[in-house]
């Protein structure tokens, strides 16, 4: 008896943890607004998914994710307080480890990009900042392009992180 109250502690743990606030960070314009986020309680089980609500407005979802064995498994999905989606993540196993894509508060895609055991990986492309580059292993590897106005500016290559030497350039 008194094993198994054990075992269910960390159970109950998790449950409690769960139903405790937690914050979104929500990027509107030139400035980041802090937004508390209650999630709904949930029963533990093999398979389940998280639902966090915005706590100012409890009937709008603002985080969605799915749980396998207690860890972070599936599909993670944020929204803004309209309902707009801000993030579009894949996680396997416990960290990000597919898609991720953040939208604009109007809609559009901001930021696209993988990740591989929770690292970049391969090419990423930042719109508002102009910028599209390629990652390994989570440092910038490989050519980066930076836009302005939608043209060509300037090339950069990194090797494992740093700048390659007499490899950058300004385009035009």
């Amino acid at each position: 008896m008194i094993m198994r109250i054990l075992l269910l502690i960390p159970f109950l743990l998790a449950f409690h943890a769960q139903a405790q606030p937690d914050t979104l960070y929500v990027p509107s314009g030139d400035s980041i607004y802090a937004f508390a986020i209650v999630y709904d309680p949930v029963e533990p089980a093999e398979q389940y998914k998280m639902i966090g609500r915005y706590a100012h407005q409890s009937d709008r979802i603002a985080v969605s994710i799915d749980f396998k064995r207690g860890k972070p498994s599936g599909i993670y999905r944020a929204w803004y307080p309209n309902g707009t989606p801000l993030i579009f993540a894949v996680y396997g196993w416990g960290s990000l480890n597919g898609d991720w894509t953040e939208y604009d508060e109007f809609g559009k895609v901001a930021t696209k990009g993988k990740y591989r055991d929770g690292l970049r990986e391969g090419t990423w492309a930042f719109r508002k900042e102009g910028i599209v580059g390629s990652y390994s292993k989570g440092l910038k590897h490989g050519k980066w392009k930076y836009y302005s106005n939608g043209r060509l500016i300037r090339i950069e290559k990194y090797r494992n992180g740093e700048p390659a030497k007499g490899e950058s350039y300004n385009v035009g």
